[in-house]
């Protein structure tokens, strides 16, 4: 059995499991996880370090969560 077909039946098993099924699937799932897996590329790391360098160099530069968000509804 191919990987594509074991992906379309755990698919299949998930949509009709029970509570306790699903709970087991994410805590392996979630066992797996290494850090390399989600963690940031150094390209990212670079980025956030100039931005905090930036922010604490000038705290009151840039906008508030709520300016952000006003901003993005107005796009909408």
């Amino acid at each position: 059995m191919g990987t594509a077909q074991i992906r379309e039946l755990l698919h299949e098993y998930i949509n009709q499991a029970d509570e306790r099924l699903i709970n087991l699937m994410y805590a392996m799932v979630q066992a797996n996880l290494k850090e390399e897996d989600y963690g940031l590329s150094e390209a990212h790391k670079k980025v956030l370090d100039e931005r905090l360098a930036a922010y604490q160099t000038d705290p009151s530069e840039g906008s508030s969560w709520e300016e952000v968000k006003n901003r993005i509804r107005n796009q909408l």
